[in-house]
């Protein structure tokens, strides 16, 4: 007998049953949690959603790439009602159908988009069935990526339910209310309130609109009621600006203090609707010399970027996978995210405004800009920009909005767009920059390159930044990581009136291949089956350092925080825990190893730490590196490095005092390498004490 999910609508008013802190989406609503689902259409297993069909086989050599089905049934009793269903978002492509007839089509697997399915309703059981199709399509991006498409219903799915007074959910997003903070400053703020009403009764109507803003502690803090006509079957076009000075800024990871924006519908005395939002006030400006500065002072923005991926789910990440990962973002003390290379999911940007982290989101115009390219592909391009813009307005965590990374000659070929087109890269950059200027005047918007502008007219390409990936020392010349400085004093001396950033910079690290002699761990382009730790760190501690010579760089996002799988990736997959002998270990092959953490969250490498001891100000940090080679060969020099903000620190070794040093004696003040000591023993334990008595130790093994 076939089984169908029953989802009733939620019958209990929204705002008196939510939890402290969860986001309003309709005057009711109810996540659609439980689903069938099928890749063939004959057999049917029970999923939960967010889902992904790509959870386990995207970590192999291939994954699947096509339509699969997703169908519940609602049950629906009182047909005067509105009904939408908002996706957060459905990979890559989708087509949604209510009984049997199709109500939408959507390109775009990142961003979320309601449909409204009012019209084919019936009273009693409705089936709602979804078609999501992540095949290649040359009129939808990402068409090529260094990153797996994933299918599914990868983010949340939701029925809302509204009454016949209520916020339009298509014109301003999840949120259904757009927060415009044009001016900020100590004396003055302006905020403007914009939403769509919508009457869907037959009867004009006088509608009572409330605008409140709340106090981080609940207290109110503004109030304005005004009476708007809605005539029958209309929309009302609702804007309200109010100045307010004395404010409490939103000040980045310091005080990262929100308000709560809420707008209240009432007709006569009874409530209709109800929508809010958390809202930050502050300044963010751009300074070619100065870098980024946030609310009037240089605010250096140094940081990491990361996918919406994790271990045995791919990218359908429940709140408590996000959770944990911000909570990782936050000891490492980041105050930067580069969510790449699509819109993540509406939780992540909530807890970078909690936290106080800026960001950069961005759509995933990746790799490919053909002569071929059809018209068809850049309005879907546009039309994502859209959607992220509407859905993601309101938070004040976000600065920047990417428009494309990485194109360039190596992403295009004949069998997608034709040969790489420069000229095309100029033209559609110019429109999608002005288009997004429009959505957003307030924000930034800007590029991220990989040829250190070499590309015919990408000096003058539109953009307010400017962002170069560049891996000196890893792809291009290896063993030698000078080159990024270089690179980057060429390109701003190409564009010395804007802002540069670092989008990218990274190295694979496996962290259970080592090297008990320094010289050994070098970059073998030819054998990209070693993927030393040893390597990693030289490459990151060279990095730090010549970043820490560039102030005027904007922003730097390392690349990248957790591993994650690329199918067609097999490198890195050599262990060694001695130096000396080398074992194959399949489960790292289809895995970019440029994290700072493996893929599940188990491992974090010593270049993690290095980052800690420079950015966590209110943690001491001693850590120990290469603590995963475990074997040491007897009369050799051992040098104990070790990554650390403490003010000095002392070597013991099996219990005995060897040194004390008082600073790192090099540029970056975190990286301390103690002189050579010898084994003493079989066994011998190595112990660093910091001078608030902080400690790590590790036992090294004699080589047999």
């Amino acid at each position: 007998m076939k089984r169908h999910f029953l989802c009733a609508v939620v019958t209990a008013i929204l705002f008196s049953v939510l939890p402290m802190g969860a986001q309003i989406r309709g005057f009711r609503q109810e996540q659609l949690k439980e689903w069938e689902f099928s890749k063939d259409g004959s057999s049917w297993e029970t999923v939960a959603v967010p889902h992904s069909y790509n959870a386990e086989d995207g970590h192999s050599p291939y994954y699947y790439r096509g339509k699969a089905t997703y169908r519940c049934d609602l049950r629906i009793n009182d047909l005067k009602k509105n009904y939408y269903i908002l996706f957060e978002g459905a990979a890559q492509a989708a087509v949604v159908m209510v009984n049997g007839e199709q109500v939408a089509a959507h390109k775009g697997g990142y961003t979320p988009f309601t449909v409204n399915i009012t019209e084919t309703l019936r009273k009693g059981v409705n089936r709602l069935e979804v078609v999501c199709d992540n095949t290649e399509d040359v009129e939808m991006a990402p068409l090529t990526s260094d990153f797996n498409k994933n299918g599914g219903l990868h983010n949340p799915v939701w029925l809302l339910v509204m009454d016949d007074i209520y916020f339009s959910p298509e014109d301003f997003g999840q949120y259904r209310l757009r927060c415009e903070i044009p001016e900020v400053s100590k004396k003055k703020v302006v905020t403007n309130v914009r939403a769509k009403l919508v009457n869907s009764s037959n009867r004009d109507a006088s509608i009572l609109v409330r605008v409140q803003l709340l106090e981080s502690n609940g207290a109110l803090g503004y109030q304005a009621d005004r009476e708007v006509p809605v005539g029958a079957f209309s929309e009302y076009d609702f804007d309200h600006e109010f100045i307010l000075s004395g404010l409490h800024l939103w000040d980045g990871m310091k005080d990262p203090y929100l308000y709560t924006l809420r707008v209240e519908l009432f007709k006569g005395k009874r409530m209709m609707d109800i929508a809010e939002t958390k809202i930050g006030y502050r300044s963010i400006e751009m300074d070619p010399e100065r870098g980024f500065i946030l609310n009037g002072r240089p605010y250096p923005l140094r940081g990491v970027a990361m996918h919406q991926d994790t271990d045995g789910k791919a990218s359908a990440l429940t709140q408590a996978d996000y959770r944990r990962d911000y909570s990782i973002v936050k000891e490492l003390g980041a105050n930067f995210l580069r969510l790449a290379h699509y819109p993540h999911n509406d939780f992540a940007f909530q807890l970078c405004d909690s936290l106080g982290i800026i960001v950069q989101t961005e759509v995933p115009w990746v790799n490919v800009c053909g002569t071929d390219a059809r018209q068809n592909y850049f309005n879907n391009i546009h039309h994502q920009m859209k959607e992220m813009v509407n859905n993601l307005y309101n938070h004040p965590s976000i600065a920047f909005w990417g428009m494309w990374n990485e194109l360039d000659t190596w992403g295009n070929n004949n069998n997608l767009q034709g040969s790489f087109d420069a000229g095309i890269v100029a033209r559609e950059t110019e429109r999608l920059y002005n288009f997004t200027k429009k959505l957003d005047p307030d924000r930034f918007v800007g590029f991220t390159d990989c040829s250190n502008l070499a590309r015919d007219g990408y000096p003058y390409l539109k953009g307010d930044f400017c962002s170069q990936n560049l891996y000196y020392g890893w792809y291009r010349t290896p063993n030698e990581f000078t080159g990024f400085s270089t690179a980057l004093k060429k390109v701003r001396g190409l564009r010395p009136d804007s802002p540069i950033n670092v989008a990218e910079y990274g190295v694979g690290v496996n962290p259970y291949c080592h090297v008990w002699n320094q010289s050994d761990a070098i970059r073998d382009k030819e054998d990209d089956t070693k993927h030393y730790e040893e390597y990693g760190n030289r490459f990151h501690e060279s990095h730090v350092r010549q970043i820490k010579a560039m102030p005027w760089l904007n922003f730097t996002s390392i690349w990248v925080l957790f591993d994650f799988p690329v199918a067609n990736r097999q490198e890195g997959f050599m262990d060694s825990e001695d130096g000396v002998n080398f074992v194959r270990n399949n489960d790292r092959k289809y895995m970019n190893d440029k994290g700072l953490v493996t893929r599940d969250r188990q491992t974090k490498k010593d270049v993690f730490y290095l980052y800690k001891s420079l950015w966590n100000k209110d943690e001491t940090t001693v850590y120990i590196t290469s603590r995963r080679l475990k074997y040491f060969p007897a009369g050799q020099d051992l040098r104990i490095k070790v990554y650390s903000n403490a003010k000095y620190l002392t070597l013991y070794q099996n219990g005995r005092m060897v040194t004390r040093m008082t600073s790192s004696e090099e540029s970056s003040g975190v990286v301390w390498i103690f002189p050579a000591v010898r084994l003493k023993t079989d066994e011998d334990t190595f112990k660093v004490v910091a001078n608030n008595g902080a400690t790590d130790e590790i036992i090294l093994k004699k080589a047999k």
